[in-house]
């Protein structure tokens, strides 16, 4: 057999494969409401973007514990380009240094710096907890809206089903002359209003599902995405925090305060000198000839002059930023005080509307 026609049935089924994977893709995928928060765990960007910031503020202890790192200098001084002749690098007629200089920082700054990578570290972590909290407040929505937009649009599409039927009928018998010209127009019009509705209907479900499909991430294509036929359980409501306990957003929001006053510190310690200690070997080799040694030892310590800067826009910095974490602090407690005095009144008009629903209605 020709090779051409020997790769022909492997053609055929290259072709014939993505067609039954387009069609098992296409199929719909119902979620319940706790399959959902798996996958928004996983993949919700705002989430994963909450963990970043916590792995970076991980590092940032890393980054604050760290002494500075001594210098190595070498170098050569008192070259007498004049003298004839060369012997060597190290016994040329030059004079050669070997330089360490170490930095010592005074002041506490390390155990500020780590003070405040600490407390970030801290606020990061309230900060994914609140992101999750609020990302789970989300998804329960979206989850609602998506399965009452498939009640919803279920309702429309038979309503307008039936409505077509009665315009259907009310033409024939407006054909038969047993209803008047203007009864059958008016069935007519019923039924394009109707499918008007199931046509906003089927919107609104598209609209709901990218909605739920954006908070997952995209890990399920909005199109194949879909809820379970069941409806969660309704709740009890929970019990009141316990006693010393936080919510995290305000648990982050003090953190930050806290960050803030560890960071002022450090920029009013950054007034501290810190001192820089050398220590130098020189070898003179130019001394060899003579009754001198060719060795040379010093040590030298320098501090800053501040004549230039005093750090005082690194303080007045610190203390805007101590000012408006604590703004931060008052504002994220006056809205969640706000905020659950709000949702009491929801549940309470909530669960008066489900008891005279299943009750009554």
């Amino acid at each position: 057999m020709p090779p051409r026609l020997r790769t022909l049935p492997a053609l055929l089924l290259t072709a014939l494969l993505p067609l039954g994977s387009l069609a098992q893709s296409s199929a719909p995928e119902a979620l319940d409401l706790p399959a959902a928060e798996r996958i928004l765990l996983d993949a919700n960007p705002a989430i994963l973007q909450a963990r970043a910031g916590q792995a970076a503020a991980r590092a940032g202890i890393d980054i604050a514990g760290a002494r500075p790192n001594p210098q190595l200098t070498l170098g050569s001084t008192s070259t007498d380009p004049g003298r004839p002749g060369s012997r060597g690098f190290w016994n040329s007629w030059t004079d050669n240094v070997v330089r360490i200089d170490q930095l010592v920082e005074r002041g506490d700054k390390r155990d500020l710096r780590l003070a405040a990578a600490d407390l970030n570290l801290s606020a990061s972590g309230a900060d994914l907890a609140n992101t999750i909290r609020l990302a789970r407040i989300d998804l329960a929505n979206a989850w609602l809206d998506l399965r009452a937009a498939r009640e919803i649009r279920r309702i429309a599409d038979e309503n307008a089903a039936l409505a077509r039927r009665a315009a259907d009928a009310a033409e024939l018998r407006g054909k038969a002359g047993d209803l008047a010209g203007v009864d059958v127009a008016r069935f007519a019009a019923d039924a394009a209003r109707v499918a008007n509705d199931a046509l906003q209907a089927e919107l609104a479900l598209s609209r709901a599902r990218i909605a739920l499909a954006q908070l997952l991430g995209n890990r399920v294509p909005a199109a194949r995405l879909d809820t379970t036929d069941d409806w969660p359980a309704a709740e009890p409501p929970p019990p009141p925090a316990a006693e010393g306990a936080e919510r995290a957003d305000l648990l982050a929001a003090r953190k930050r305060v806290e960050q803030a006053d560890a960071l002022r510190n450090l920029a009013r310690a950054q007034r501290t000198r810190d001192v820089s200690v050398g220590v130098q070997y020189e070898h003179a080799a130019a001394n060899a000839n003579n009754a001198y040694s060719t060795a040379s030892y010093g040590l030298s310590v320098s501090v800053p002059l501040f004549l230039g800067y005093d750090y005082r826009g690194d303080i007045a910095r610190s203390e805007a930023d101590y000012t408006a974490a604590e703004q931060q602090l008052v504002a994220t407690r006056s809205a969640i005080d706000s905020e659950q005095s709000r949702l009491r009144a929801e549940l309470d008009a909530s669960q008066s509307r489900y008891t005279r629903l299943r009750d009554v209605v």
